[in-house]
C-alpha cells in the first residue's frame, strides 16, 4: 500500500510539472542532463552537466559533495534514468540523479558485497540463489526490496520501459517529454491539453526457463507463454515507437506499451499464411517505411495493420526500407500492398480502375538511387542528396541538406582538411593557418522563459584553433564568419572541458569581428 501511495504522490508531481509546461516554455526544458561520479582530493562527487538538444554544446555544469561516501576506491557498478549504483566501502548504494537530493540525503547500505552474487541492469540482486528487486526513492530516502521467488538462474534484461516516453499537449504546442534524460522536446502544433503517460517500471526479462513481464508498482511477474528464453528475440518498431516484436522461431506476439506492457499472438496469422515457424532465420527490418521481415526465400512480409502479409518483392537496396515490384520503386507498405491486391482483385464492375491510383515513386530526379533510403518519414537521403515526396505525380524532389542534415548524417561536426561544417553548413575558415581543432560548444541563455510562447534567445558558440590562435564561431547558421580571440593563447587550454568554454565564453563577448 506504501508503494502504491508513493506513486500517486509521483502523480501528483507530475500534473504539476504539466500545469507549469502549460504556463509557459522554457529553453532549458528542451535540454539533457548527465550525471558522473568525480573522486576529487576533498571526496566523492555527483556532477550535472547540462548539454543543449545538439548534445554538442553545453549549457551549464555543477556538482555537489556526497558527505556520507567517502571511499576513493568506489566504484560504479550501473545507473539509469533515476539511480547510479555504486560499490563502496564494501557496500552497495544508490545515489540519486539529482544535486538537489544528492547533497541532502543520508545514503545507507543497500546490500553488502558479500550477500550479492550478481547485480543486474541497477535494479535486480542475485542473493543466496534468490533473485530481488530494488529500487530507491530518493524523495523519501527510501529503498525498496522485493524478493521475486518465480525468477530462477541466470537472469537476462530485455527491455526497461521505466525510462519510456510521456506525451504532452497544450492550446499550442505537443511535446514529448522523455524521463530518461529529464529532456523535453517540442515536436508541433496540436488543439487542446491531454496526457498520454507512464507511471510503470515495468522490465521484460528472461531466466533459464521462461521470458517475462515484471511490474514494480504491482509486484508481479507475469510469465509470456510458449516464448524459448535462449531463442527469443525482441525488436523495437520505427513505425510505432510503443510497439514491439517479441518472438522465438514459432511464436510470434506484437507488443505495445501503452502506457503498460500488453502483448498479443499473431502466430495464428503467419500459420494461416503458410509460415508455420522458422521466425529466428528471417530478418526483421524496423523502418520509416513501414516494418517488414525478410525470411530469405524471395518473400517480404510487410506489417499491414496488426499482422504482416508476404508478397513477392525485393528491397532496393541495404538500408531495407524501400521495395521493388516489377520494376517500380515504393515507399510505404500499404501503396506496395493495396497496388498487389488492385492487380489481382477483379475490376470493378461501376468504375473499372478508375478509383485506384499507382504510388510507385519516380526516381529520375535522384543522383544515386542505388543508396537511396529514407532516414525520416518526411526525408529521403541518397548519401550525396536529401529529397522530400511530392505529389501528382508522385516523385522526389531536392531539399535543402541543413532542413534535415542532423538525421542524415552522424557527424554534428566535421572537419575536413581546412574545412569546418556544423550541422552540414560550411564555414568561413580563411584566418586558417593550419588544420581546425574543436575545442567545443558552449550556449550562452540571454532570455529563457515566455509565458506567451518560445521566445527564448539563446546564442551558440563554437570555438576552434589551429595552433596558433583561437576562434569563435557565433551562431554558425547566421554568420560563418569566425571572431579571432587575439588576447588568448591556445596552448594548455583543455579541450571539451566546461570550465575552459565558460571562460572562452566571456572573452568573446567582449571582442569585436575582424
Amino acid at each position: 500500500m506504501k508503494h502504491l501511495i508513493q506513486q500517486i504522490i509521483l502523480l501528483i508531481f507530475y500534473l504539476v510539472f504539466i500545469d507549469f509546461a502549460k504556463a509557459s516554455y522554457c529553453y532549458t526544458d528542451t535540454n539533457s542532463s548527465h550525471y558522473n561520479l568525480l573522486v576529487e582530493e576533498d571526496g566523492i562527487y555527483l556532477q550535472e552537466t547540462v548539454k543543449d538538444r545538439n548534445e554538442i554544446s553545453y549549457v551549464s555544469q555543477s556538482k555537489v559533495r556526497l558527505k556520507d561516501i567517502t571511499d576513493k576506491g568506489m566504484r560504479v557498478i550501473s545507473d539509469d534514468n533515476k539511480n547510479i549504483l555504486i560499490l563502496s566501502s564494501g557496500n552497495y548504494y544508490f545515489i540519486p540523479k539529482s544535486l538537489k537530493y544528492a547533497e541532502e540525503n543520508k545514503f545507507t547500505p543497500l546490500f553488502s558485497e558479500n550477500e550479492v552474487s550478481k547485480a543486474v541492469a541497477n535494479h535486480f540482486f542475485l542473493i543466496s540463489d534468490n533473485w530481488y528487486y530494488a529500487s530507491y526513492y530518493a524523495v523519501w530516502e527510501e529503498t525498496y526490496k522485493q524478493k521475486i521467488p518465480e525468477l530462477k538462474g541466470n537472469m537476462e534484461i530485455i527491455f526497461d520501459f521505466g525510462g519510456y516516453k510521456y506525451l504532452l499537449e497544450n492550446d499550442n504546442y505537443v511535446y514529448v517529454y522523455y524521463s530518461r534524460d529529464n529532456k523535453l522536446e517540442k515536436i508541433s502544433h496540436q488543439g487542446n491539453w491531454e496526457i498520454i503517460t507512464n507511471f510503470r517500471d515495468e522490465v521484460l526479462l528472461k531466466d533459464d526457463n521462461a521470458v517475462y513481464i515484471f511490474d514494480n508498482r504491482r509486484d508481479k511477474l507475469e510469465k509470456i507463454p510458449h516464448l524459448t528464453p535462449s531463442q527469443t528475440h525482441f525488436f523495437q518498431s520505427s513505425y510505432d515507437e510503443r510497439e514491439h516484436y517479441l518472438y522465438d522461431d514459432d511464436t510470434f506476439y506484437l507488443t505495445k506499451f501503452d502506457p503498460g506492457f500488453r502483448y498479443k499472438d499473431i502466430t495464428e496469422k503467419f500459420n494461416l499464411q503458410n509460415k508455420y515457424d522458422g521466425f529466428t532465420k528471417a530478418e526483421m527490418h524496423p523502418s520509416q517505411s513501414g516494418d517488414s521481415m525478410d525470411t530469405k526465400d524471395g518473400l517480404i512480409w510487410l506489417r499491414i495493420g496488426d499482422s504482416f502479409t508476404p508478397v513477392k518483392a525485393t528491397y532496393l537496396n541495404a538500408y531495407k526500407d524501400l521495395y521493388v515490384y516489377h520494376n517500380k520503386v515504393y515507399a510505404d507498405n500499404g501503396d506496395l500492398y493495396d497496388f498487389i491486391r488492385h492487380e489481382t482483385a477483379p475490376p470493378d464492375p461501376c468504375y473499372g480502375d478508375s478509383l485506384y491510383k499507382d504510388k510507385s515513386i519516380d526516381l529520375s530526379n535522384v543522383k544515386n538511387p542505388r543508396e537511396l533510403h529514407r532516414p525520416l518519414f518526411s526525408v529521403f537521403f541518397d548519401n550525396q542528396q536529401q529529397y522530400s515526396l511530392k505529389e501528382d505525380p508522385l516523385r522526389l524532389e531536392k531539399i535543402a541538406p541543413h532542413d534535415y542534415s542532423r538525421l542524415t548524417t552522424t557527424d554534428y561536426i566535421k572537419i575536413k582538411e581546412k574545412q569546418i561544417f556544423i550541422n552540414e553548413r560550411q564555414l568561413d575558415t580563411d584566418k586558417f593557418q593550419d588544420i581546425p581543432i574543436f575545442l567545443g560548444s558552449i550556449v550562452d541563455i540571454i532570455h529563457d522563459c515566455d509565458t506567451n510562447g518560445p521566445l527564448a534567445e539563446i546564442d551558440y558558440f563554437y570555438f576552434f584553433t589551429d595552433g596558433k590562435k583561437v576562434y569563435a564561431y557565433i551562431n554558425p547558421e547566421k554568420n560563418q564568419k569566425p571572431k579571432v580571440l587575439d588576447n588568448v593563447s591556445p596552448q594548455n587550454l583543455k579541450i571539451n572541458d566546461y570550465d575552459t568554454l565558460k571562460k572562452l565564453l566571456n572573452i568573446s563577448d567582449g571582442v569585436n569581428l575582424h
